[in-house]
């Protein structure tokens, strides 16, 4: 059996073949007992889903795909807790998966390679979800390893990024790119060039050679910064000393941040929406270009927008049998449609998922039906097998930070996604996290904010979508009606909250209610919950900054609970988000702090100060004070015996 079962051929058409791998260069480590096989250029998540590992876990009787954003951390027992998809895979590692085991005895060691052995390959990490809740990693409350001081820190190494850092460099001052990945450029290969644009690989090339000059550019490989207080940023990176992997906390404290974080592409709504095999379009891309990494020969692909067309077209000179390409818009206008057509690859129109489920419980396999997306859907089309689905979404612009730095953030119905709103001291969004759409605006838009900074005249930023004679506007995100007979969960998004449509429609208190168990809400969580009517368009904002914030170190801020209102105080009523997140009969009271601090609305309250899990909050601050008094208000679900015990803390951000 090949050691290397879901790689492309490192000739693939259209770069395709993995273009950070080393194929001259291979190696082996272990995970949970089994050998890995991989290239130098891998990372630890690369190439397990090289070797056939698609199943991060179960979450009760649902098998979960793993996912760049849902993997089990690693640890070699030195230098502590890592993440899969940032760390290089190296020779001679030994590392375990992190995290409840459904069997553990069978998981690693002696008994998962014998088992290995003598049932195959397993395709699973077998962890098990949703028993506990799941904690920050470690390294958000770790001590700083190094502080960088700078002008400017920018957050994401897309064109946008690029083009910041491209101009904080020409200007002579000090800039820190900050980088998930190990390797710059972003998306904008998934996308292409458009009109008279330069090629993506040429942009890219012509961004990093002009940062090059003068040394005024430090950039941060493998770093993802997490926490974000005032113009100062923790940064987390793994690094390699002494041919191992290890973490690094880094803060970067700047003049000004630039948050060029790009655009999530979301999960598209329908049972079974989680099982392994099913991929997003963009994430399949980036696998394939990458690291060469696509499982099985056959793929169906389903979309709202026309951009999975050009990975489908590439995907099908690469060798990959395109079974159809299935539309969710009725009719579509598209050089890549008209493409598609010349290729002779079956298209479909105004469908969208219906229902996935895997052809055998242990097998490599999806069996994946279709249904009518315009109207109420009156029947599935038949079902087809496939080896894998690339199911596009809609975008969502990554705006956690943003969130997390205490800006605003409001449903925008144009484009169906949460956006940011407002401004804030020292920081400027640039690119798709700002909103904006095409790679014109991106590169203007990250130059223009190191200007404005500056104080210095920017270029304009215009955004000019191409006319819809030319190309169909994208679809919202594909959503299938809901029906409680359905045969596997929907998520409503693909990180750790592990929401389920069915668990938000049973619940009174909608998705901000079930969110207690959860230590963070996805964006993704608070856009398909508008979308499916569980929550208000006019509430996601606030949601959004309560919910998708609770990140980082808890600090105690010395603030103490007197007392209720005064009956003749006029009290702001709490807002509709919080309903039956502190019980049914929760109460109101003011908070008063021994200073002259205000309390800012999403601070958590404690019994004590020895509690700091968010999970076991008896309250939260809601509304400022009135005018002139400090504090603020709270909304309590519990109230300590001793009034004026209980302490509050906030996330340092």
């Amino acid at each position: 059996m090949s050691e290397h079962p879901n790689r492309l051929p490192a000739d693939a058409p259209h770069g395709l073949g993995g273009a950070e791998l080393d194929r001259k260069a291979p190696l082996q480590f272990r995970l949970n007992g089994r050998i890995i096989h991989g290239f130098a250029g891998d990372t630890v998540f690369s190439a397990a889903l090289a070797n056939g590992l698609q199943i991060a876990g179960r979450h009760g009787d649902e098998a979960l795909a793993l996912d760049e954003g849902f993997a089990p951390l690693v640890s070699s027992g030195k230098g502590g807790a890592l993440p899969m998809e940032r760390t290089p895979a190296l020779a001679g590692l030994d590392l375990v998966t992190i995290g409840a085991r459904r069997d553990p005895i069978a998981s690693g060691g002696l008994f998962g390679a014998l088992r290995h052995k003598l049932l195959g390959p397993a395709r699973t990490l077998n962890h098990r979800f949703g028993d506990t809740p799941l904690v920050s990693p470690a390294w958000h409350n770790g001590a700083v390893d190094e502080t960088i001081e700078t002008d400017f820190a920018i957050v994401g190494g897309g064109v946008a990024g690029l083009s910041a850092a491209a101009a904080a460099s020409a200007a002579g001052k000090r800039a820190v790119l900050i980088e998930r990945t190990q390797s710059l450029g972003g998306t904008i290969r998934y996308f292409g060039a458009v009109d008279a644009e330069a090629s993506p690989d040429t942009m890219i090339e012509r961004l990093i050679a002009s940062l090059d000059g003068k040394g005024q550019v430090t950039p941060l490989m493998r770093a993802e910064a997490f926490a974000i207080t005032g113009t100062q940023l923790k940064v987390h990176q793994v690094v390699v000393e002494a041919g191992r992997p290890m973490s690094r906390l880094i803060a970067v404290v700047a003049k000004h941040v630039i948050l060029a974080t790009g655009a999530l592409e979301r999960l598209p709504l329908f049972p079974g929406n989680r099982t392994p095999g099913i991929v997003g379009a963009l994430t399949a891309f980036q696998r394939a270009e990458r690291f060469g990494v696509w499982p099985g020969r056959r793929a169906l692909f389903t979309t709202p927008n026309s951009f999975a067309y050009r990975l489908a077209l590439h995907a099908a000179d690469a060798g990959v049998e395109v079974q159809r390409i299935v539309d969710s818009r009725l009719s579509t206008t598209s050089r890549f449609v008209d493409f598609a057509k010349a290729t002779g690859i079956t298209l479909a129109s105004a469908l969208a998922p219906s229902q996935a489920e895997p052809l055998e419980r242990n097998k490599p396999g999806l069996r994946v039906g279709f249904a009518v997306a315009i109207d109420e859907i009156a029947q599935d089309s038949s079902a087809i097998e496939t080896d894998q689905l690339v199911a596009a979404g809609a975008w969502q612009p990554e705006i956690l930070l943003w969130l997390r730095a205490g800006g605003a953030a409001a449903w925008d119905a144009a484009n169906g996604w949460l956006g940011p709103r407002g401004t804030l001291p020292a920081i400027a969004l640039a690119g798709s996290a700002a909103g904006l759409h095409t790679t014109a605006a991106a590169l203007s838009s990250g130059k223009a904010a190191v200007l404005g900074f500056l104080g210095k005249a920017a270029p304009p930023v215009v955004d000019d979508i191409i006319e819809e004679a030319f190309e169909t506007p994208d679809a919202r995100n594909p959503v299938a009606p809901f029906r409680p007979s359905a045969r596997g969960a929907t998520y409503l998004d693909r990180g750790q909250s592990l929401i389920t449509r069915r668990a938000a429609a049973a619940s009174k208190h909608g998705v901000s209610g079930l969110a207690t168990r959860a230590v963070q809400l996805g964006l993704g969580d608070i856009a398909a919950a508008v979308d499916i009517g569980a929550m208000a368009a006019r509430d996601a904002g606030s949601v959004a900054a309560e919910r998708c914030a609770l990140s980082g170190e808890i600090s105690d801020t010395g603030w103490r609970v007197p007392a209720r209102p005064a009956p003749e105080e006029e009290v702001p009523t709490p807002p509709a988000y919080l309903a039956g997140r502190f019980g049914d009969k929760p109460q109101i009271w003011t908070l008063t702090a021994a200073d002259a601090r205000s309390f800012e609305p999403g601070c958590l309250v404690f019994e004590n100060s020895e509690q700091r899990d968010p999970l076991k909050a008896i309250g939260v601050t809601y509304a400022p004070h009135r005018p002139g008094a400090n504090g603020g208000i709270a909304l309590m679900g519990k109230v300590p015996e001793a009034v004026g015990a209980c302490r509050v803390y906030t996330s340092a951000h």
